[in-house]
């Protein structure tokens, strides 16, 4: 059985939150983690995710990836990968770019999912 960690790191003035995970996503616990980031980050709030730390992420992990960006629209979801990072091939091969931000840093993940000013 695989394992993961997933760490709320903060929710800031803007009401992003921004939430980082590490270890290993797979069929055995993708829907706990589906489960858990809804908790932490309803739809309505916009959520960044750090991916650096995974070192593994099988189909899956990969489809419930892509739900959660067809449930949050572009918008409200912004994954941090760093380039060198051991899954960045992975979702550069499925493309997972075209549901949801990737972006490189923390930064550039909540710029993309800021709120507009009204």
């Amino acid at each position: 059985m695989a394992s993961y960690e997933l760490e709320h790191l903060e929710e800031d003035d803007s009401g992003i939150t921004v939430a980082g995970l590490t270890g290993e996503l797979d069929l055995t616990n993708v829907n706990e983690l589906a489960q858990r980031l809804d908790e932490i980050a309803g739809l309505e709030t916009p959520l960044v995710l750090d991916l650096n730390r995974v070192v593994f992420i099988d189909s899956a992990a990969l489809h419930c990836l892509f739900r959660i960006a067809r449930d949050r629209g572009r918008d409200g979801l912004a994954l941090v990968v760093d380039p060198e990072s051991p899954i960045a091939a992975t979702l550069a091969i499925v493309e997972l770019g075209r549901a949801a931000t990737i972006a490189p840093t923390a930064e550039a993940a909540r710029a993309a999912v800021a709120p507009s000013p009204r």
